[in-house]
């Protein structure tokens, strides 16, 4: 038994490193660049970037996905596929051009919103559904140029009290003096 022990167990120590061993994938045969995106409650964003085929072989793009979370609404691909080329032949790039673009909820508070991922999807002359490659992005979300109501209030006060002032001075006569030419 010790024996047929010891046939197993080196054919079973080489499966196990065969199943634990990484595996090489295309994911990271292609890269792409992000640009910065930033923009003000209500407004409409565009994220650009720059996708780039580093293997010996072309690469076909397909489509990309994305996530949009709150206050992000209104996610539109249509620059993707206007913009990004149908393949990347080897070692060349697509240039910067507009992925997609979303609207900044009405409302939104000024900050940095991370945790956004964009990944492009296509493959090679037989498989077009592989991530091809993915990237985190951030939104700045700059603050508002709108007033708020407490603002407006204490400046239309502050005229308000300036009134009467002005009443006042031109209900006081001015003094006069006349000029006589010799």
């Amino acid at each position: 038994m010790s024996l047929q022990m010891s046939t197993y167990v080196p054919g079973m120590l080489l499966a196990v490193l065969l199943i634990l061993m990484p595996t090489r994938t295309n994911a990271d045969s292609v890269s792409l660049t992000l640009s910065p995106v930033s923009g003000t409650p209500g407004s409409t964003v565009t994220v650009d970037g720059t996708i780039t085929n580093d293997t010996s072989s072309t690469v076909y793009l397909n489509s990309e996905s994305y996530t949009l979370p709150l206050p992000f609404i209104n996610g539109d691909n249509t620059d993707f596929f206007l913009n990004a080329p149908l393949s990347l032949a080897p070692d060349t790039n697509s240039g910067l051009i507009a992925l997609f673009s979303f609207e900044i909820e009405t409302g939104t508070a000024a900050g940095s919103y991370s945790g956004n991922f964009l990944d492009i999807v296509g493959g090679g002359p037989s498989d077009f559904t592989d991530v091809l490659t993915s990237s985190g992005y951030s939104v700045t979300v700059v603050g508002s140029t709108v007033p708020e109501p407490s603002t407006l209030i204490l400046v239309s006060t502050s005229l308000f009290g300036l009134l009467p002032l002005r009443r006042r001075t031109r209900r006081i006569p001015r003094l006069r003096t006349k000029t006589t030419s010799a």
